[in-house]
C-alpha cells in the first residue's frame, strides 16, 4: 500500500471493494442490476481523488495524513458515533423484545458491543501505574 500514492489509496480500495460487489452482484442478480448500481460508487471514487488531492481536513484525512489536530478531531467523532450506535443498539433491544421479534441479531450487536469494550479497555487501558508514579507528580 505504501507503493501507491496517498491521494490513490483511499479510492483504490473503494474501487476493489467495488469490483468485488459488483462481480458478486451481477454473478447472483443478473448483469444488468450492475449497470444500475454503478454510477454510485463510480461517483463516490472520483469525489475521493478530487477531494483526496485538496489542501483541506478533508482531503487530509482521505489521504490519512492527520496533523495532531485532525487526529484528534477524528477520534472525537468516531467516539460520537460509537456513543450514539450503542444506544440505538439497546434501544432496538429493547423494542425487539417489546414487539417480540427476532432477538438474536440485536443480542449478537449487544454481545459485539460489550467484547469491543473490554478489548478496547485491555488494548488502550492504562498500564504500569503505580502508587509511586503517581506520587511523583
Amino acid at each position: 500500500m505504501k507503493s501507491i500514492p496517498s491521494r490513490l489509496r483511499a479510492p483504490t480500495l473503494l474501487t476493489a471493494g467495488t469490483v468485488i460487489v459488483l462481480a458478486i452482484g451481477g454473478a447472483t442478480r443478473g448483469w444488468g442490476s450492475v449497470a444500475d448500481v454503478a454510477p454510485i460508487p463510480i461517483a463516490a471514487i472520483a469525489a475521493l481523488y478530487i477531494w483526496g488531492g485538496r489542501d483541506s481536513d478533508a482531503g487530509a484525512l482521505i489521504r490519512h495524513e492527520l496533523d495532531e489536530r485532525q487526529a484528534h478531531q477524528r477520534l472525537e467523532v468516531q467516539a460520537l458515533v460509537g456513543r450514539v450506535l450503542s444506544l440505538a443498539v439497546g434501544l432496538a433491544y429493547m423494542i425487539a423484545v417489546a414487539t417480540k421479534a427476532n432477538l438474536w441479531p440485536w443480542a449478537i450487536l449487544l454481545g459485539l458491543m460489550a467484547v469491543a469494550f473490554v478489548a478496547g479497555r485491555l488494548i488502550y487501558g492504562e498500564r504500569g501505574h503505580s502508587e509511586t508514579d503517581e506520587n511523583a507528580i
